[in-house]
């Protein structure tokens, strides 16, 4: 398959479950993140995780997408086992999802055009003239054309935000994850990112899986929400009835977060 091809339609319809976690267990040593988590995330929409810090809601975007490894239980991805699937497998898996890490991960070595064809060099993208063609695509999706040549250290914190974005996007995921996307940004570019995460759900028909702190930006991007406490998911719903969840730890959280972001 060429890579630089327009992407497959997608084989999901939207409300089918895409992304499974089944049972999962996992620890560092001693400390233990994860004693049987359970979450559906369905095609097409923007779910966000919630939680207090330690919880392990980063380490849930990790274990998707094999940078770290559950101890036991399953996880599948477009009906793929991921926790059993070899590198080069879960390669396959990586070019169908995006990630918008904290802090963006930019490399400072290279310009922003380089950042971006990063993942499209890995994933086989030969032609230059065809790899500028999609870098300047997706700077113009993030409301950044012609940055192509400047470096991540002259850039502002909302900037690289976004061009971590378009580096997400460069590959036509059908799945985007966000960890922590507003973090340490001003209230404008907070509005900025969000209606992009917005824009992106809309524009490309992506599956968004949202780790954040920032309460005020869940309840503005979020078709549900997932709570994670005491080391599982313990309440999942749409965002218009998460003040009613009969889970009091779930109310105590939402009403101790509102206004406080």
């Amino acid at each position: 398959m060429d890579p630089t091809a327009n992407p497959p339609a997608r084989e999901y319809a939207p409300g089918d479950p895409i992304i499974r976690f089944r049972d999962v267990y996992k620890a560092f040593g001693r400390n233990v993140i994860y004693t049987g988590l359970d979450l559906d995330v369905f095609a097409g929409e923007t779910i966000t995780v919630i939680g207090g810090s330690g919880e392990g809601k980063s380490v849930l975007l990790k274990c998707l997408i094999g940078l770290l490894k559950a101890d036991s239980g399953s996880i599948t991805a477009f009906g793929h086992e991921v926790t059993r699937l070899e590198e080069r497998d879960l390669q396959q898996i990586r070019l169908r999802i995006g990630m918008l890490f904290q802090g963006a991960a930019l490399f400072d070595s290279l310009t922003v055009r380089d950042n971006i064809a990063y993942p499209l060099v890995e994933h086989s993208w030969k032609d230059p003239a065809l790899i500028d063609e999609r870098v300047g695509e997706v700077l113009e999706l993030v409301g950044l054309p012609g940055v192509e040549k400047m470096m991540p250290a002259d850039l502002s914190g909302g900037m690289k935000k976004r061009v971590g974005l378009a580096r997400a996007i460069a590959i036509h995921p059908e799945v985007i994850l966000y960890d922590e996307p507003t973090t340490g940004l001003d209230p404008s570019n907070v509005k900025r990112i969000n209606r992009l995460i917005r824009d992106m759900q809309d524009k490309l028909q992506v599956t968004s899986i949202v780790v954040t702190h920032d309460m005020a930006s869940a309840f503005d991007i979020s078709d549900r929400f997932a709570m994670l406490y005491d080391k599982k998911i313990v309440w999942a719903g749409r965002t218009e009835d998460v003040h009613d969840a009969d889970v009091e730890v779930v109310k105590n959280f939402i009403a101790g977060n509102i206004g406080t972001a």
